[in-house]
């Protein structure tokens, strides 16, 4: 999961690389705040958080001068042994400011790291808002080593916050809460009242808040958002940034009272192995704390606060939208996809404005946006220029991808806005003259028309799906009700751009984890059938395997089909209230195009369980397929599979009877309860009754010769396979598990099913996903495949990831 992210996150890099929005170096030969150089072009910098604009400030600027001169460019020991004065001096100032006890570390970061390990116990619990800082949830890893318990919870969750408080407070001493004061994305706050509330209210409660954007512009002597809501509560830890409205280096750690400060100085790791502050940035770090604590400070927060009010007056006078709109410098104008945000960028870029994007993964990959910050160096009238080109910008971005304000709107939940400019819009692109078809019953096509485009395709014929669509309909199990959407776009003279069909169904999210990981959250399942499940739609169906995708990648206008496609999958998307969209399957970096298209319309790639195919049936007798393998796993053939072969009977015939059914019925689910590499939800009944009825599918059954004479025998194993003309594919095995050691009834089955796709005709078989060396072994190979997927809500793969670490720290 952690290579899938860091994937993903590359190819995004890489995407904002290609259009110049990123990684980024300045050109300036002086810096003065207000502007910054980029590829020779000077633009007016909206994307600084040193919100008070106090690194060029004479004060600090001598403090530097002084230091470096008396005291060099560094003092290299470590702090255990000896910290140079000025982290005394730097210290004691930050004791005033906060009248608590203070430590000051090389970065936040590293503040985290040292203190949040010492002052959590292994018999403590702690509780993480699912958007608290990376570099706090970082720290917790080394909580989850010690085996402390981890929750996550959604953002600003209070009422579930204080149920989690009552559910653990029986078997923890402490139960933590991690948070941010200001959040770094969106720019929205913490709820301090009702955390300052649950303080008081439970004994056991305690509360870690990080205050890196809030410090400076706001409190007395700039102490920070949270402390300008609330006294320093005994049962709390805060920490700060020294590198952002400080204009400083490193961060400090506040302390609720001497003991905790000590010992976390004793015992912090980062504090003992870590470089300290070098002098420069320690006469700076001083010099600051002295301005803080000067008489001419709040007038440096009163001018970044009216400049604040005027940003938030400008955004409202020109119908710019904000997550949520507050009194810090820092913004949020929701804008929606990478395609999106990126091409607004571009334009602000253009036009003389530098500005952030803010997107997956620090946001889920629709509901990005423009981030930017308010700060000291900036004018009322770089406020007026920038907020008059944004809604500019953002117009003609609106139009040229022919989406709108109403459609951002709905993604953010947010009120439907609508933007002023001072300029004429410009004119939209040409609407699309192609025509859609959408059905919602595969009786509503024509068999033949159907077959003819998908048929060869999948385990989707019209007749496969019409069976598919009358099992998974009106069950009592509301995971085995699946909504059949069928999709067709063609241009003017009846050519067809695209094909497909999707479904919506509940499925697991944990489907794609490690196994580990499943097997904890299913033991949190026999009480909570629904814990971590949600409502998916998806190309195909959750059985279906293929290219459900056909699409005309030589017709001009497959884009603008795709899009479409795109377009109806979100009104399902919005009508049964999913959480997921996903198109699949699509062999991985294959299509490098079709790759970009999605990920700029916010769908993230991500890595399936390999598809193992048998493409070599040109063999005609058993020693030539021997010998088509390679020679260690010929040897396995021999030494564990061609031993046992005589020793079953094997059945070609479709069970008969009910009784048989059942037979095969309870082979598949003694496996299913053993797969949690693809955790999917059980299969009914019904279904298996319908495949071993149906024409489009083969059965093998495996049978020990040595019960022949016994009436009651029954199968061992048995395959269900899909087979169209010369493919078949392996969909379903189901093993009797007293013989999988003893008979290698697996393998067994595996060697078989390519003997019979070779015996009726076959010219390739797909062995499915899992098991890559038992099916190599037989002459499979595996290809990477993969889906991109579009989060809603991405709080329940939050809450995975955490059981991931947790199975990775044990």
């Amino acid at each position: 999961m952690a290579n899938q992210m860091l994937s993903t996150l590359n190819q995004m890099m890489e995407e904002g690389l290609r259009k110049g929005i990123v990684h980024h170096f300045t050109e300036d030969e002086t810096f003065t705040g207000r502007t910054v150089t980029l590829d020779g072009q000077e633009l007016i910098n909206f994307g600084s958080c040193s919100y008070l604009a106090l690194e060029n400030h004479p004060n600090l600027v001598e403090g530097v001068v002084e230091a470096a001169q008396q005291f060099g460019t560094q003092f290299s020991s470590s702090r255990t042994y000896i910290s140079h004065l000025l982290y005394k001096e730097l210290e004691d100032l930050l004791g005033q400011m906060y009248g608590q006890p203070a430590i000051a570390t090389a970065s936040t970061t590293l503040g985290h790291l040292a203190t949040i390990p010492v002052v959590v116990d292994s018999d403590d619990a702690v509780i993480l808002d699912m958007q608290v800082h990376s570099s706090v949830q970082m720290a917790t890893q080394l909580l989850k080593a010690n085996g402390t318990t981890i929750q996550i919870i959604r953002h600003n969750d209070m009422e579930t916050l204080e149920k989690k408080i009552q559910q653990l407070r029986a078997k923890h001493n402490k139960v933590w809460y991690f948070a941010d004061g200001v959040y770094s994305m969106y720019g929205d706050y913490a709820p301090l009242p009702a955390l300052e509330n649950l303080l008081n209210k439970y004994e056991c409660f305690h509360l870690y808040i990080d205050d890196a954007h809030g410090i400076g512009w706001a409190g007395e002597h700039g102490v920070g958002y949270v402390r300008s809501q609330m006294e320093h509560h005994p049962k709390m830890v805060l920490t700060a940034s020294l590198n952002k409205s400080f204009a400083a280096a490193g961060g400090a750690v506040i302390f609720p009272n001497q003991e905790m400060a000590q010992r976390v100085r004793n015992c912090g790791g980062t504090l003992i192995f870590s470089g300290p502050i070098q002098p420069p940035m320690l006469g700076a770090a001083c010099a600051s704390a002295k301005l803080h604590l000067s008489e001419e400070f709040a007038d440096l927060q009163a001018d970044l606060a009216a400049k604040v009010q005027h940003m938030n007056d400008k955004l409202e006078e020109f119908g710019l939208p904000q997550y949520e709109k507050t009194d810090s410098p820092l913004f949020f104008v929701p804008a929606g996809t990478l395609k999106t945000i990126s091409s607004i960028i571009r334009k602000m870029l253009d036009a003389g404005f530098y500005v952030n994007s803010a997107s997956f993964p620090a946001t889920t990959a629709k509901r990005g946006g423009i981030r930017f910050m308010v700060n000291g160096h900036i004018t009322l009238q770089d406020i007026n220029n920038l907020v008059a080109t944004l809604a500019q910008c953002y117009q003609e971005v609106l139009e040229e991808q022919n989406s709108s304000t109403e459609r951002i709107a709905k993604v953010f939940r947010i009120p439907v806005f609508e933007l002023k400019t001072n300029k004429a819009t410009i004119a939209s692109k040409k609407v699309h003259d192609l025509i859609i078809c959408h059905q919602e019953s595969i009786d509503q096509i024509a068999a033949k028309e159907w077959d003819s485009l998908m048929a060869n395709r999948g385990n989707f014929t019209h007749a496969s799906l019409k069976m598919l669509e009358g099992v998974f309909s009106q069950n009592s199990n509301k995971a085995n009700n699946w909504k059949f959407h069928y999709f067709k776009v063609q241009d003017q003279q009846g050519n067809t751009v695209l094909n497909t069909f999707f479904t919506s169904a509940i499925v697991k999210d944990d489907m794609l984890a490690p196994a580990a990981v499943s097997r904890q959250i299913e033991a949190v399942r026999q009480s909570d059938p629904d814990y971590l499940t949600s409502k998916s739609v998806m190309l195909g169906a959750p059985i279906t395997k293929g290219e459900h995708l056909l699409i005309d990648r030589a017709h001009p206008q497959w884009k603008a089909a795709l899009e479409l496609l795109l377009k109806k999958m979100h009104q399902v998307v919005e009508e049964e209230g999913a959480t997921q969209l996903m198109l699949r399957d699509f062999r991985k970096g294959a299509d490098a195009e079709l790759q970009q298209f999605f990920m700029e319309n916010g769908l993230i790639e991500v890595e399936l369980l390999n598809e193992c195919l048998v493409s070599d049936l040109s063999w005609d007798t058993r020693e030539e397929y021997l010998m088509s393998l390679k020679g260690k796993y010929r040897y396995n053939v021999r030494k564990e599979i061609l031993p046992f072969e005589e020793q079953f009977d094997l059945s070609f015939e479709k069970p008969q009877t009910l009784e048989e059914v059942k037979d095969c019925y309870n082979l598949y689910h003694q496996v299913f309860d053993r797969a949690f590499e693809m955790n999917v939800h059980q299969l009914p009944f019904d279904f298996f009754e319908q495949v071993c009825a149906h024409e489009d599918y083969d059965i093998i059954r495996l049978y020990l010769k040595e019960e022949r004479d016994n009436p009651d025998r029954k199968p061992i194993a048995v395959m269900f396979s899909y087979k169209f003309e010369t493919d078949y594919n392996a969909l379903i095995i189901g093993l009797n598990y007293e013989y999988v050691r003893s008979h290698n009834t697996y393998k067994q089955m595996l060697y078989q099913t390519v003997l019979r796709a070779k015996a009726i005709g076959c010219e390739q078989v797909d062995l499915a996903y899992t098991a890559e060396l038992e099916k190599k072994k037989v002459g499979a190979r595996p290809y990477q495949v993969c889906a991109f997927v579009q989060s809603m809500d991405h709080f329940n793969q939050v809450v995975i990831s955490s059981f991931a670490k947790q199975a990775a720290a044990a």
